[in-house]
Parts: structure tokens; C-alpha cells; sequence
């Protein structure tokens, strides 16, 4: 069971049955990576983002790769590297947005993992993109189409995939990174003592 010493910090006792990984799935600014950087430190987890990871990999931003090499190369590096990550223990694991859609490296993901869905509608996300100019370079669009109309398409056709890739699902519109995080670390104290 995790319990609090001080105001932030925390310490897993002994007897503690934790997930190996928590993964943080859902479309771009949803806050994976903003949430899943604060549950490591509240869980004394080790925090992946997995876009950084290939970033790091690729030596180029993803955009660069994705306009010189193209999406399927892309998405065969993340599906190599999702089978790597299943093989870690006590990390938060921020994903990109269609890292659910590799079934096979998702299930294997999940084996012994805690996987969050984190939402928002598309008017929200769209508004975070906007708002983040950095987003919108780093990944190029899927569709071709505005953001709204991207989001919402690509929220509508991923939707399935997210509900049964997941074991829980909260919409971050109206809470803070700090809330999302709480709420998680709940879940899990909560899975632990039924």
C-alpha cells in the first residue's frame, strides 16, 4: 500500500503490490507526458515519454522523420519500441497517441501493467493544439484535414481501441496534472485493498 510522508512525497511499503508499469494512453494533448512525469515523482516511478525516446533514437524531430521516411517507418519504431518497454519494470510510460493500435505489442504492453486512458473532447484538444505551437510541429497531421476535423475523425476511429486498451479512463478538461495524478495513485491504493 503506498503511504504519504510529508505533504509530496511518498514510500511504497514492503507489502505493496504495485504495477510494473502504469501507461498513460489517449490522442495528443491529453497530458500523458505533463501527468505522467508527476505520478513518477509521487510514486517513485521512472518516467518514459515515448516520443521523446524515439526522438532521442532518431536524431531528427519527429516531424523531420515522418516527412522523410513516412508514417509506416515511424509506426514500426514505436511497435519496436512498446516490445521493449514490456520488458521494464516501475515506470510511468507515456505513449503516443497511436501506440494502441499496435494490438499485438499492446497486449503484451499491458501484461502486468495499469493502463489510463486520459480524454478530453475534441473542441479542448484542438484548443491545447492551438495553443501549443511546439505540438503542432513536432507531428505532422494524420489527416491533412484542420485540427478540429483531424482530432475529431481520429478521436472517433480510435475511440474502440482506447476503451479496450484500458483498464481505467479519466477526462483531463477540467483538472490539473496534480488532480490526474492523485486520481490515479488512488486507483491504484484502491485496486490494492479490494
Amino acid at each position: 500500500m503506498l503511504k504519504r510522508e510529508g505533504k509530496d512525497n511518498l514510500a511504497v511499503q514492503e507489502s505493496a503490490v504495485l504495477p510494473a508499469r502504469v501507461i498513460l494512453t489517449g490522442y495528443r494533448a491529453t497530458g500523458k507526458s505533463v501527468v505522467g512525469a508527476q505520478l513518477a515523482r509521487q510514486i517513485g516511478y521512472r518516467f518514459i515519454d515515448t516520443d521523446d525516446e524515439l526522438v532521442s533514437s532518431m536524431d531528427c524531430s519527429l516531424a523531420e522523420y515522418i516527412r522523410e521516411h513516412g508514417w509506416s517507418s515511424f509506426r514500426k519504431l514505436e511497435r519496436e519500441l512498446l516490445g521493449r518497454l514490456s520488458w521494464m519494470n516501475q515506470v510511468i510510460v507515456a505513449t503516443g497517441g497511436g501506440a494502441v493500435l499496435h494490438k499485438p505489442e499492446w497486449q503484451e504492453l499491458r501484461k502486468g501493467s495499469l493502463v489510463i486512458w486520459l480524454t478530453a473532447d475534441a473542441h479542448t484538444i484542438s484548443e491545447r493544439l492551438r495553443d501549443d505551437p511546439v505540438s503542432v510541429r513536432q507531428r505532422p497531421s494524420l489527416t491533412g484535414n484542420g485540427t478540429h476535423e483531424e482530432v475529431a475523425s481520429v478521436l472517433a476511429e480510435r475511440e474502440a481501441s482506447y476503451r479496450e486498451g484500458s483498464d481505467m479512463a479519466i477526462d483531463t478538461t477540467d483538472k490539473t496534472p496534480e488532480e490526474i495524478a492523485n486520481m490515479i495513485e488512488q486507483y491504484i491504493i484502491d485496486r490494492e485493498e479490494a
